[in-house]
């Protein structure tokens, strides 16, 4: 990195703000760039996923956690308290500026410097010994590359294992599917020091030194801008769920007395087409409730206020057959 480095701490624990924040860095920024956040419990997906099959939509509504799509590819991961995000934002030349190790070579040595075995998986990820500590991802605009990542110091292992356990069976598409890996905290590694601000600020400060990177602070009109993006772009439907690829959806549901089994074809977030066969003594009628969510919105609120004229019971099977 040049001298020119800029050192950024996010004062923000709003996953949809620090994404957006990325965004303009990336973009409308000339520096190299050191950008650290902590999000609150959120799940994010990678730019070319189908959120509905990486996701345990169930647990995440009954845990209110939300879901929101990054700038770049890659899979799937969970955010907390307990967890770090880091991003390097460096220009370069055309044909090299995708170069995982390179890019995170620094951060495995502030992570050796702070006392852990960390080394470079093969999956552009880091490891301690032979699980996970960090996941990584990458998005190029003109000369500029952004290859930021996870730091898993103390997050909440059974949330963020519970959150991803999608049925991705239920789903046929070309979407870029997640890899699941063993992962472990660096606070169990190093169990000396427990406090995620002192890991935050020990890892920042070593980077900061290396590349002499000065410490810097938005403007107004920058966070203003950053505000607009995450409320037009990254808090909205469209970008978290709609922009996923084309996809089937096809699923058996069986109560204690009828089976609906139904199949979707789901374009854009917009459910194009859509077939269902039960055995209840309603069909007919329920069928033809169905078929008027044709044209609409895959998401569960949506299409609960379309079928709502079915009988409460019902109602719920075939919510449960469609999601």
């Amino acid at each position: 990195m040049d001298r020119d480095t800029l050192f950024i701490t996010s004062k923000t624990n709003d996953p949809a703000y620090n994404l957006a924040t990325e965004e303009v860095l990336l973009r409308n920024f000339k520096n190299n760039i050191i950008f650290f956040y902590i999000n609150s419990p959120s799940v994010i997906v990678g730019k070319h996923q189908n959120t509905l099959a990486e996701v345990n939509h169930e647990f995440l509504e009954k845990n209110n956690i939300p879901v929101y799509r990054r700038l770049s590819g890659g899979g799937t991961v969970y955010h907390d308290y307990g967890n770090i995000n880091y991003c390097i934002i460096e220009n370069g030349e055309p044909g090299h500026l995708v170069d995982f190790v390179r890019a995170t070579t620094p951060v495995v040595e502030a992570l050796r410097n702070y006392g852990l075995d960390a080394r470079h998986g093969k999956r552009n990820d880091l490891l301690a010994g032979y699980k996970k500590i960090s996941g990584n991802a990458c998005h190029v605009f003109k000369s500029r590359a952004m290859h930021h990542g996870t730091l898993l110091f103390n997050s909440n292992l059974s949330k963020l294992t519970e959150s991803l356990k999608a049925d991705a069976t239920k789903f046929r598409d070309k979407s870029v599917k997640s890899v699941r890996s063993e992962v472990v905290n660096i606070s169990e590694l190093v169990p000396e020091n427990e406090d995620v601000e002192i890991f935050l600020s020990q890892i920042g400060s070593f980077l900061q030194n290396k590349y002499n990177a000065s410490t810097y602070h938005f403007s107004e009109p920058e966070l203003s801008e950053i505000k607009i993006l995450a409320e037009t772009k990254y808090k909205t439907w469209e970008w978290n769920y709609g922009y996923s690829p084309t996809y089937e959806f096809s699923k058996r549901y069986k109560s204690d007395e009828y089976v609906f089994s139904t199949k979707l074809k789901v374009e854009k977030g917009i459910i194009r087409d859509i077939t269902l066969k039960t055995n209840h003594p309603n069909k007919e009628k329920i069928v033809s409730t169905t078929n008027k969510l044709i044209g609409t919105i895959h998401e569960k609120a949506h299409v609960e206020k379309i079928i709502e004229e079915i009988e409460n019971e019902t109602r719920n099977n075939l919510l449960s057959s469609l999601f």
